[in-house]
């Protein structure tokens, strides 16, 4: 990888002031990256420097809705990123999160080869050096999109120096370009699994910083992603969904993991589950839109721990609509309202999407009166229903 052993690791080490974070809105979150402003002092976001290998860096920051997100491209020359210093306990907040997507690949990049060693969108974490000199002996995590390396693989970085650079792909060609996906990383565990042949695969203290990079200079092909915030967590939810995640092969996807086949059936007693184990969820949608509003976050986490706790669950999802309008407008209207639910869950949450199920009822299920703005309301929604 482009340098970075050398140059990312020396400044990490060498600056040893911390990263300034709040976590006042949850305690049981450290945001690291949470870009807040559209507005670059000197070329770069707030707080961040800028780490150049070759060529021009490209890189805007874009808004949507209230979210910000960094733009960054490679027309097939170039080599860069942005550093920022963090220090994390990853004992005691082992979760790291962020949201990425990839709009084009640099062609034929794969990590496994030193002359190829291109992605359209990296991840680093530094640690504290485990010896000297430390440019050579600071462990580095990275989490890469790659072209052609297969997801789940996991190695050392090809390139001179590289030994303590350790890689894991996330995602590869076979995701869709232009697509956010949400990921989740036991942090502390990947450390433990990469570094098994360092001091007994424990970090020797804090992390030291973080990195995002992009690069296409070796294929000379052009790369273009955007990534968003990024934050260490110690929330059972982050915790409870980063476990659910698979391990992956080449040809599978990050994701909540899908029903199991059923085992064979043992002679024994049921035991009846309470009906309060079971979920009932209504999301109300305003008028003629598709829209998951963010008011509802509450039964979007009720609905992925249910699913996590009941790891062999299907849902279905079902969705309404009011009578304004013909019976084929709502029909489409409301399985797009289903659709919008479960592209949310899947999105944001990596959920297996072959376990949820969804389905249109039109205006046929109403459950208030149409001739009042509020019943119209009501009976735009969508219902996702079930017990263990």
């Amino acid at each position: 990888m482009k340098k970075y052993p050398t140059v990312f690791i020396f400044i990490c080490i060498a600056l040893s002031f911390l990263c300034v974070v709040d976590s006042g809105a949850n305690p049981g979150i450290i945001p690291v990256a949470k870009f807040t402003s559209l507005v670059m002092p000197a070329g770069v976001p707030e707080g961040w420097n800028l780490e150049k290998k070759t060529g021009t860096p490209l890189m805007k920051m874009e808004k949507a809705g209230n979210t910000f997100y960094l733009h960054l491209t490679s027309p097939g020359s170039s080599s860069f990123g942005l550093r920022k210093e963090a220090r994390i306990d990853v004992k005691k907040f082992p979760i790291l999160c962020w949201r990425w997507r990839v709009n084009k690949l640099p062609r034929g990049g794969d990590v496994r080869k030193s002359s190829t060693d291109d992605q359209a969108l990296q991840v680093y974490v530094a640690f504290k050096e485990i010896g000297f000199p430390a440019v050579l002996n600071t462990p580095v995590i990275g989490y890469i999109w790659d072209n052609e390396a297969p997801k789940g693989w996991s190695g050392r970085s090809q390139q001179l120096g590289g030994d303590k650079l350790r890689y894991i792909v996330l995602r590869n060609r076979t995701d869709k370009t232009g697509k956010w996906y949400t990921e989740r990383r036991n942090l502390y565990k990947d450390y433990k699994k990469l570094f098994d042949d360092i001091k007994g695969g424990e970090p020797q203290g804090l992390t030291t910083g973080l990195q995002i990079h992009i690069n296409s200079q070796r294929t000379k092909s052009p790369a273009d992603s955007l990534i968003g915030e990024i934050y260490f967590s110690d929330t059972p939810a982050d915790i409870a969904l980063a476990e659910s995640v698979r391990e992956v092969t080449q040809t599978q996807v990050v994701k909540i993991s899908a029903v199991k086949p059923s085992a064979s059936p043992r002679i024994s007693a049921a035991k009846k589950q309470p009906l309060t184990d079971c979920i009932s969820i209504n999301i109300e949608f305003g008028s003629d839109s598709v829209a998951v509003g963010d008011n509802y976050n509450d039964e979007i986490q009720t609905i992925v721990k249910y699913l996590i706790k009941n790891p062999e669950a299907k849902l279905t999802i079902i969705g309404h609509t009011d009578n304004i309008g013909t019976k084929k407008h709502n029909l489409v209207l409301s399985k797009r309202r289903a659709a919008s639910v479960k592209d949310y869950l899947v999105d944001k949450f990596n959920i297996d999407p072959q376990r949820l199920i969804t389905q249109g009822a039109g205006s046929t299920v109403p459950v208030a009166d149409n001739d009042t703005d509020e019943g119209r309301k009501k009976n735009g929604r969508v219902t996702i229903n079930d017990c263990p």
